[in-house]
């Protein structure tokens, strides 16, 4: 039985224990655990799932096995829909359903609130297995907040001064957005109740973080793993949480696949002794895997009780979403393509007029290329020869989050993309799971990404909330296996429309379609404004993430050195250490320029400004430049002249010229 939940998951083996035509109407469902002994275990567990527990399960009677059935699916009939019935049933309190009804304008609980915090507000430790953007923070705040008003000794101190030992609560997110996401809700959910709110996460903000929480005090602390940890386990801090009473995990999955496990366990031995203080333990996940089943055996009651939001027969959000995948000629055809996909859209919607203003999310798969993304589509112009044309994508907002932002950035950028119409978000995963960012009609993604999971959970931004939304994937025939090999069952249909893909970039002189040539002649001047710095970081950062997707290491030098001349407008490959090229056995593919220095402007890192001069003095930005014929700031010296000749070496057909010389 037990390598049954191993190979199939949780569900699966609840169903294999239970009759046949039982099991069938049982989604959703909830369903009690518990075992013999549980009554010696009062607080706490540390063997839920052992091999006796599972035969103890297997072994009961037909009959037996029906009956607790069916007693779920009557409490799940009886079930409370209502947010205003929690109140008139005394369930929770009037002050914070009155927030949820009028502050935040929510009648009725979704699915996953319906069924959760019915049972969570019993005390009972709950997993629960749901999809995001399903209203699953709300389900698990609501019963938290309500233990904590229900405390009288808190209750009394409210209109006091709170101490930064009076944690009653602890919430992980695996995310800094998410982390935020979580505590902005949770401020409006106990508006005018006293209950104070405060968030651990690292960054910038992580010292005025924990100076809010020495002086203001907290009783809802929501962080994530890492800074948790550090803040709990420094004494110096003041911090602590000796009268916990819930602790919730949410995207269990995500925490425990991106390798957090250590640090929960870390903070769950700095947390009081379950056996002495009873807390509640909330788990929820997208998925229910192996990981998170051991999460289960070390952290819930045995009498838990699992609840499953997602029917066996549903078909999930990315089987649903009309999905394109976009096959470019080169890496340095991501950009026009991403610009194309939303002109083409623009110019439906002016003929369409129900359709809803572009809103998109673009990943990448490193935090350099977003930041050469964001760069180049806010010096785009519709004339790239007249520097003070408007924007080719109008009044459509530009933000980019990912990990190298200060936290105040990333938080900002976030919440004006929320409220933005129309708007495009350039970002790394920091996003991709959990965030809730309403009407966003495309996801694109460059790339194939690290796994299907990463694929999946990066579409689940659009189509939400009962929205139609559409994904799109970027690809280089070098990813192709890759594509096949993740995420090649999906519905993924290829789409030739947009002509800038397919373009040739290293030919001269070529007849193109109106559409590509001014898409390609807008990024193109775009780039020429870009800093060195920035365009040599994304190359040395792909890197790092594309032998994941491409083996030959010679074809992965080829593909980067003509993003590198084509796309950047560079005229040789940034330089890579001599360290870093054996590190990545680089040192003897044809292709890569390696030295000892590499120059941070040479020519190719134009102006900084929008329009490439200083507006006050009408100098350019870089001093000693003039106006070139391209109508971008050059310097008249080393116009001619590689900056890296004489620096390094380079073992590629890049540099023919040189050879032949």
């Amino acid at each position: 039985m037990l390598g049954a939940v191993r190979r199939q998951g949780l569900a699966q083996a609840l169903r294999a224990c239970a009759p046949r035509s039982i099991s069938a109407r049982a989604t959703p469902q909830v369903l009690r655990w518990q075992r013999p002994s549980a009554a010696a275990f009062p607080f706490a567990s540390r063997s839920i799932y052992s091999s006796p527990y599972l035969r103890h399960a297997a072994s009961g009677s037909g009959a037996a096995a029906q009956a607790q059935v069916e007693e779920s699916l009557e409490e799940t009939q009886d079930r409370i829909t209502e947010f205003e019935d929690l109140a008139a049933r005394q369930l929770v309190s009037p002050k914070i359903i009155n927030n949820i009804t009028k502050g935040m304008n929510i009648k009725t609980m979704t699915e996953v609130q319906s069924l959760t915090i019915n049972e969570t507000l019993k005390g009972d430790d709950v997993l629960a297995q749901a999809k995001t953007g399903t209203g699953k923070t709300i389900a698990f705040l609501i019963p938290v907040m309500q233990n904590i008003l229900k405390d009288r000794s808190l209750e009394r101190r409210n209109h006091g001064r709170s101490t930064p030992t009076d944690i009653r609560a602890i919430v992980i997110s695996p995310t800094r957005e998410l982390a935020e996401q979580i505590a902005v809700e949770a401020r409006k959910l106990v508006a005018n109740t006293g209950v104070v709110i405060q968030t651990a996460v690292g960054g910038t903000q992580k010292r005025e973080g924990l100076r809010r929480i020495q002086y203001q005090g907290c009783h809802v602390l929501i962080g994530t793993p890492g800074r948790l940890n550090d803040i709990l386990s420094d004494p110096s801090s003041g911090v602590k949480a000796p009268k916990l009473s819930a602790f919730v995990l949410d995207e269990a999955d995500r925490l425990l696949d991106d390798g957090f496990a250590p640090a929960i366990e870390e903070i769950q031995t700095l947390l009081p002794d379950p056996m002495k203080v009873d807390r509640q333990t909330l788990m929820f996940s997208a998925t229910v895997p192996r990981e998170v089943m051991r999460m289960v055996r070390r952290t819930m009651k045995p009498n838990f009780k699992f609840v499953k939001t997602v029917p066996d027969d549903e078909v999930p959000t990315h089987m649903s979403v009309p999905q394109k995948a976009v096959y470019i000629n080169g890496l340095e055809n991501g950009l026009p393509a991403v610009l194309e996909i939303a002109k083409n859209y623009m110019e439906k919607q002016k003929q369409d007029t129900n359709l809803r203003p572009f809103k998109a999310i673009v990943y990448f798969n490193s935090t350099a290329q977003v930041s050469v993304a964001y760069e180049s589509f806010t010096e785009l112009r519709n004339d790239p020869n007249d520097p003070r044309s408007g924007h080719p994508l109008g009044r459509t907002r530009l933000y980019e989050i990912h990990s190298r932002l200060t936290q105040k950035r990333r938080t900002q950028c976030a919440d004006f993309f929320r409220k933005s119409t129309s708007a495009i978000l350039f970002s790394s995963d920091v996003t991709a799971r959990g965030m809730d960012f309403p009407d966003v009609t495309h996801v694109i993604q460059v790339g194939v990404p690290r796994d299907r999971e990463t694929y999946i959970h990066r579409l689940g931004r659009t189509a939400r909330a009962n929205k139609t939304g559409e994904g799109w994937i970027l690809l280089h025939e070098g990813e192709e296996s890759a594509y096949r090999e993740k995420i090649g069952d999906l519905p993924i249909k290829e789409d030739t429309s947009v002509s800038s893909a397919g373009v040739n970039m290293s030919r001269e002189n070529q007849q193109l379609p109106e559409t590509a040539a001014e898409t390609l002649s807008q990024i193109g001047a775009a780039m020429k404004l870009i800093p060195y710095k920035t365009k040599s970081d994304s190359y040395r950062a792909q890197l790092g993430t594309l032998p994941s997707v491409i083996s030959s290491r010679r074809h992965m030098i080829k593909i980067l050195n003509d993003l590198a001349r084509f796309g950047y407008g560079l005229r040789e490959p940034p330089v890579i250490s001599p360290v870093l090229a054996r590190k990545m056995n680089l040192d003897r593919v044809p292709g890569v320029n390696i030295g000892h220095e590499d120059p941070e402007d040479d020519g190719d890192a134009r102006a900084v400004s929008r329009f490439g001069r200083d507006s006050r003095s009408g100098r350019s930005d870089f001093g000693d430049r003039r106006f070139g014929r391209d109508g971008f700031t050059r310097r008249p010296s080393r116009s001619d002249r590689a900056p890296w000749e004489g620096r390094g070496r380079i073992n590629n057909d890049f540099a023919n010229d040189r050879r032949m010389r």
